[in-house]
């Protein structure tokens, strides 16, 4: 996919809900940025700002659909107790 497709989409999310399409189309383009990107990669690599835009993309949806709830004071004494 062209890079301004991408800038599309990630630009169009903040208006709107991402749709479960943007959310597959980011995943898949971040298993295919993962090896372009390390830790020496620059900040400003093409490729980092694209595995950046992408991740907040996937972030946002799983914030919406898949939200984690805070743990109750209970859940944390069990955690605790068997740790």
């Amino acid at each position: 996919m062209h890079f301004k497709t991408i800038m599309y989409i990630c630009g169009r999310y903040k208006m709107s809900k991402i749709t479960k399409e943007q959310y597959e189309f980011a995943l898949a383009r971040i298993e295919e940025l993962l090896p372009m990107v390390d830790d020496n990669t620059p900040a400003n690599d093409r490729n980092a700002i694209e595995l950046t835009m992408m991740s907040d993309v996937v972030i946002d949806y799983e914030k919406e659909h898949f939200p984690i709830a805070k743990p109750t004071i209970a859940q944390l004494i069990q955690l605790s107790l068997e740790g």
